[in-house]
């Protein structure tokens, strides 16, 4: 299930949020320490969804300042206006928190426990002693001050269901956030869901519409695999959305996550054994490789790997960039005896020069602030090296931008001057955020063809897609998906 927070924080603002989260959720948790002078019969009058009423006090993360005898009072009074649920806290003092268990029906009562500083080593004795107490439902949320905090309160999730009881298990913050998309898969009661971006309740939270419609969180699976991508930074990543739509598609139970890490090996070592095959960014895509078990030749010689995959008991690399390059190429033109220029040195500059090389291609790479490593890269490539400045100076058939110039936000900037444009040119933009990029508005006015960035992502991510499944990638929704979302920033 998802729970969406009303937090107000007026009682015509709550309303509002009441009626459009009925679109999103399951049910509804109202937050009344973040609401100015609630009037809860009324929140509940208009509910069409089940709720559950918390008052958080400052202690728990929340913003009620009153005496603990008049937040123990508003729970009462809402289990008797009809509440489906009221959460109360453990840390409560015992003095008023045990009448309160006495009284109430267990069957509504969530009790709940809330760290905003770390996730403890070991779950169990806290779990061992909420289980003691009464109420339905036990809820453990703890911040997640490193990716593995997850797979601790994954083996939670795991041995409440298998003891069947009822539990809500998250980690908050921005590592966390990986629970709260996997944790209704593993048996957890329900996940938060913020209603819109910015009105999120607690750190980490994700909009209850991705929830639902891309991770398909309330999706029943008997089975399914975890795919994601890692690196750092991730949060531009449109992996997800293109891997989960086609998924979906595929009516598969399979989900995509994000993964930010900042230690490969660390990463590699405590989760293999919990995914199935990876994207793989910077700055990992040749780190991850001394750890891989075999490694596709094209990526060997490129030297990066961006897709990894479990074959057997095998992990092996492969890098998709350059086939997803060079096919978005093709399709337009053939590279055999033609003038190419790349702009950057990069490891995108490096994927799609191997492949211009195997096309027969004429290549030129350039340099801007690193010569040594682009004088690195046209060794290896075996090419033709120019300044970034120079770049117009040449007879040029294709230009490919594989450097990070032109991408959102810096929507204004372009790597190549607009007068050296000749009519006639093809001109390929790795850069898919935005989807127009000024170099290839420029481009087209100069009577230039244009391919934009997303044809080398969804590329790309349709092969990965094919070597991790063995199925033939559903590319033209994968492709409505990633447009969908770029018209839209």
């Amino acid at each position: 299930m998802i729970c969406v927070p009303i937090i107000g924080p007026s009682m015509s603002k709550a309303q509002e949020q009441v009626a459009s989260a009925s679109a999103v959720a399951d049910i509804l948790e109202l937050r009344l320490d973040l609401l100015d002078a609630p009037d809860l019969a009324s929140l509940l009058d208009v509910a069409k969804l089940p709720v559950i009423v918390t008052c958080r006090s400052k202690v728990d993360g929340g913003q009620f300042r009153g005496p603990d005898e008049d937040r123990i009072k508003l729970l009462q009074d809402a289990l008797k206006v009809g509440a489906d649920y009221v959460d109360i806290e453990v840390s409560t003092p015992r003095k008023h928190l045990q009448p309160f268990l006495e009284e109430a029906d267990p069957s509504k009562i969530i009790l709940s426990f809330h760290d905003f500083s770390h996730t403890p080593e070991d779950f169990n004795p806290l779990y061992d002693a909420m289980c003691e107490m009464p109420g339905d439902i036990i809820k453990i949320v703890t911040y997640a001050r490193d990716l593995t905090d997850n797979l601790k309160m994954f083996d939670l999730l795991k041995r409440a269901r298998e003891e069947k009881r009822k539990l809500i298990g998250l980690c908050m913050g921005d590592l966390g956030e990986i629970s709260r998309v996997l944790s209704p898969l593993f048996g957890g009661f329900l996940t938060f869901g913020s209603l819109e971006t910015g009105w999120e309740s607690a750190p980490g939270q994700i909009p209850a519409k991705i929830l639902r419609d891309i991770y398909r969180v309330n999706m029943t699976r008997s089975d399914f695999k975890i795919y994601g991508v890692i690196g750092n930074p991730i949060s531009k990543s449109q992996g997800y959305l293109v891997h989960n739509r086609a998924f979906q598609e595929k009516e598969s139970s399979d989900i995509y996550v994000s993964f930010r890490i900042d230690n490969v090996e660390k990463f590699y070592n405590l989760f293999k054994d919990f995914i199935s095959g990876l994207s793989v960014t910077m700055p990992a895509k040749e780190q991850i490789m001394p750890l891989l078990n075999r490694i596709d030749e094209t990526a060997k010689k490129i030297g990066a790997v961006n897709t990894v995959v479990k074959e057997g008991a095998d992990w092996v690399g492969y890098n998709t960039d350059c086939s997803g390059a060079i096919d978005a190429l093709e399709a337009w033109t053939s590279l055999q005896d033609k003038n190419v220029l790349i702009l950057g040195s990069g490891g995108t500059a490096k994927a799609i020069g191997y492949g211009v090389k195997e096309k027969g291609g004429r290549l030129t790479v350039t340099y801007n602030k690193n010569k040594e490593r682009g004088e690195s890269l046209a060794r290896e490539l075996d090419c033709e090296l120019v300044h970034a400045r120079d770049a117009g100076t040449r007879y040029i058939d294709i230009l490919i931008n594989c450097s990070p110039v032109g991408m959102s936000p810096n929507i204004n900037e372009s790597p190549f001057l607009a007068r050296d444009f000749k009519e006639g040119m093809v001109v390929f933009d790795s850069v898919y955020n935005p989807l127009e990029t000024k170099l290839l508005r420029e481009a087209k006015a100069a009577g230039c063809t244009v391919i934009p960035g997303s044809e080398l992502f969804i590329n790309q991510a349709a092969r990965q897609f094919e070597l991790w499944t063995g199925e033939p990638a559903p590319i033209e929704v994968m492709r409505e998906a990633l447009l969908n979302k770029l018209t839209k920033v």
